[in-house]
């Protein structure tokens, strides 16, 4: 630990022992907070997510947020190699109107989740077509981009309820018709 953290948390414990503790304000953050991350001011808030040196801490990220944690731990998804890192893309204390990450959906390598996009996948253009609010991880106050529920049944509703889940075994991204003369394999 370096020196001038140890030092100041100390100086913390010390002073809250004597009932003057130390309280970090809104005034003491290097800016606001997005509306997501508000929270009570104080050095108890500050540590939720920073070390003593007030870093981020990516481990903090993830127990609050454990859909990416085990999409991370289970190596898939876009996050499935970004866990250690957060800050790189999610920057914080930019304010009220501040996105919690700044991306063009235009410029996003969809394979970069582990699933392509084919055939008529390929054509939307408009990621919040696939991606609503009754299909995703839910939030209070921001929109989540994934997924619920993995693979075609994220979308769409299978015609056969109960009795097909493997819709690529019958089905092809681009196409839902299915040529019973073939046999065997994805068509």
């Amino acid at each position: 630990m370096a020196a001038p953290a140890f030092i100041s948390l100390l100086l913390f414990f010390f002073s809250s022992m004597n009932g003057f503790s130390q309280e970090y304000t809104a005034d003491d953050a290097p800016g606001p907070l997005i509306p997501v991350h508000v929270d009570s001011p104080g050095l108890l808030a500050c540590m939720k997510c920073h070390n003593e040196d007030f870093e981020v801490v990516p481990a903090k990220c993830l127990i609050c947020h454990r859909e990416i944690a085990e999409r991370v731990a289970a190596g898939r998804g876009f996050h499935r190699d970004k866990g250690e890192d957060c800050a790189a893309c999610h920057v914080d204390h930019q304010g009220e109107d501040a996105p919690l990450i700044d991306w063009d959906p235009s410029e996003f390598d969809h394979e970069e989740t582990g699933a392509e996009l084919v055939g008529r996948h390929a054509e939307i253009r408009d990621c919040r077509a696939c991606h609503r609010p009754d299909n995703t991880i839910p939030r209070d106050k921001t929109r989540s981009y994934l997924f619920a529920q993995s693979g075609c049944l994220a979308c769409h509703a299978s015609p056969h309820p109960g009795r097909q889940e493997h819709c690529l075994a019958c089905h092809t991204a681009g196409s839902w018709r299915v040529d019973i003369r073939q046999k065997g394999g994805n068509r």
